[in-house]
């Protein structure tokens, strides 16, 4: 059989494309990290360079890629290489920019700022960066897979650091990634700003602006330069069969040994006394909880303290408001903080532990004189409903009202109260006035959790050190001078502002209505922002000060997110 000149020109053109198949793919193949890629001439590593950045990230956008690179979030690395055409983002021509050595120097000084240089891959960067620099061998030298891995490492780090600065840990990071704020112009802007701004004023346009952080902030730093950091035994308080020779070891530990000539007690106490002295503590020479809870201070746990706090700041509102009302529940205190300074302080009672005060932002929007207080469901089924079971007398008692569902009073003695479990058709009621758990004067502000600040009928409390005794709401000992702070701020703003004719209400209506004891809707014309928070750390003249952690979430979030730290 003779070939036409077609069937000739058909087998030359399908030959070729046989040949042109493995061709291609010969090409794409070596094109990811893992093992060398060597280029022949200098000339020629840029290009393979980018063409290895581009096919690896590429490859780990997809799940099912074998060659996938181990990075945690390849679409906003991918994004950041696109500004580029997958040319390097640290180098030109084989030699890194200085916005590698700026990197390099905040991931090694990440502690300051309550993050771990370890998060990063720092040991590795250090090896990787100083081996492209220091090894002048061509397999080194010319080896693009290296530079290409080094490339995105760097940025996996960035980006980790950055978001990690900017963004608290203390939530899982699905929720992390949904922050409206991480956008791919936010981690190019980041790059841009570490390439042209001193690291201090780099990081500083990723942290909270508020003055508290950046106060504690430094006191961690003072705090760093003589830190120790040493694995102590940790005292287990509940372990009373143990306790004495955990203490006895962890004094040891501290270079600090018993007088082994008294006996064990007697000796045991004389140590003590002398750390106590050494801390600054009552030195009585017992093993209280206080005592345990100073041993188990160490360094490392004082740090982990800090970047847990650090981290709060971060929740925040990224616009610090120019005047808010700051409650904070371990310190037990209210601020009113104007241009950072604070303008009024008053001692707060806050939530029992078992009824905790929530953290929350929010703006007060009106006041309340004389209020009832409508007892809540929780309330209700734990104390109320066991009480009217025994005796349906309790609620006149208390000076409680049992109202229907149309705001009725309801007889107590007329209700078979053995067939409620736990919620019960009725609101209870206690009247206004001088016994009202409110006090004589509410702040509300919009929340889920339906608290509020007050004012109380139980005074004494305020004298006490440890005040978490409340249902959840906010009890204000100085809730008089918060009231007319509030009403002169809305008289001074509402006077500054022309566009609107509304007038505030004069300090000498709220006095009149409260010397008539009436009940009255006071407006906040300009509502407050409030924040109640739960700061267990804080920066004082330099200085770290910590607070009890009333409710174990210190400890609660260690081990969520710190575990291994």
């Amino acid at each position: 059989m003779k070939c036409t000149p077609i069937s000739v020109f058909s087998g030359i053109c399908l030959a070729l494309l046989l040949l042109s198949v493995p061709a291609c793919k010969a090409k794409r193949k070596p094109l990811h990290i893992g093992q060398k890629q060597v280029v022949e001439r200098p000339e020629e590593l840029p290009q393979t360079v980018s063409d290895i950045l581009a096919a690896t990230l590429e490859d780990a956008r997809d799940s099912n890629s074998r060659n996938a690179f181990a990075l945690r979030h390849p679409d906003v690395i991918d994004a950041l290489y696109q500004q580029t055409k997958y040319s390097p983002l640290w180098s030109n021509d084989s030699i890194w920019t200085p916005a590698v050595d700026s990197l390099m120097g905040l991931l090694r000084d990440a502690r300051r700022f309550g993050l771990f240089p370890e998060d990063y891959g720092l040991h590795r960067l250090d090896s990787m960066t100083q081996k492209a620099r220091s090894d002048t061998s061509r397999s080194t030298r010319l080896d693009a897979a290296l530079w290409a891995a080094t490339d995105l490492y760097l940025t996996s780090a960035l980006v980790e650091f950055g978001t990690d600065l900017h963004v608290s840990r203390l939530q899982p990071d699905s929720l992390r990634r949904r922050d409206s704020s991480l956008t791919p112009a936010f981690y190019w802007k980041m790059l841009g700003d570490l390439r042209t701004l001193p690291t201090d004023s780099f990081a500083r346009t990723l942290e909270p602006p508020y003055p508290a952080y950046h106060e504690l902030k430094f006191a961690l730093a003072r705090f760093l330069k003589k830190a120790k950091f040493k694995k102590y035994t940790h005292v287990n308080p509940k372990d009373s069969l143990h306790l004495a020779a955990q203490v006895r070891r962890r004094l040891s530990e501290d270079s600090l040994g018993a007088d082994e000539s008294l006996p064990d007690s007697v000796a045991l106490a004389g140590v003590v006394k002398k750390y106590q002295k050494r801390e600054g503590l009552p030195a009585d020479g017992r093993i209280s909880p206080e005592l345990i809870a100073h041993l188990n201070l160490s360094n490392d746990e004082k740090f982990l303290i800090v970047a847990i706090n650090l981290d709060r700041y971060k929740s925040l509102p990224a616009v610090v408001p120019e005047e808010y009302v700051w409650v904070n529940i371990p310190t037990y205190q209210l601020q009113v903080i104007r241009d950072d300074s604070v303008r009024l302080r008053s001692k707060v009672v806050v939530g029992k532990p078992e009824t905790r005060t929530p953290v929350l932002a929010s703006a007060i929007n009106n006041m309340m004189t004389y209020p009832q207080w409508t007892i809540p469901p929780s309330i209700i089924s734990k104390d109320i409903l066991p009480a009217l079971q025994r005796d349906p007398g309790y609620l006149a008692r208390k000076g409680y009202s049992l109202l229907d569902t149309n705001r009725n009073e309801v007889d107590p003695y007329a209700v078979k109260w053995s067939r409620y479990k736990k919620e019960i058709p009725f609101k209870v009621v206690q009247g206004s006035g001088d016994d009202n758990a409110l006090g004589v004067l509410k702040f509300n502000f919009p929340n889920k959790f339906s608290v509020y600040l007050h004012d109380t009928n139980q005074r004494s409390y305020f004298g006490r050190s440890k005040r978490a005794l409340s249902h959840g709401c906010v009890r204000v000992e100085s809730w008089y001078s918060l009231a007319t702070y509030l009403l002169r701020r809305d008289s001074l703003l509402l006077a500054a502002d022309t566009a609107t004719r509304v007038k505030a209400l004069p300090v000498d209506s709220l006095d009149s209505w409260l010397a008539q004891k009436k009940r009255r809707y006071v407006p906040v014309r300009r509502p407050m922002p409030v924040f109640l928070r739960y700061v267990t750390a804080e920066g004082k003249e330099g200085k770290l000060v910590f607070h009890e952690d009333i409710y174990g979430e210190d400890r609660r979030l260690r081990q969520a997110w710190f575990a291994k730290k």
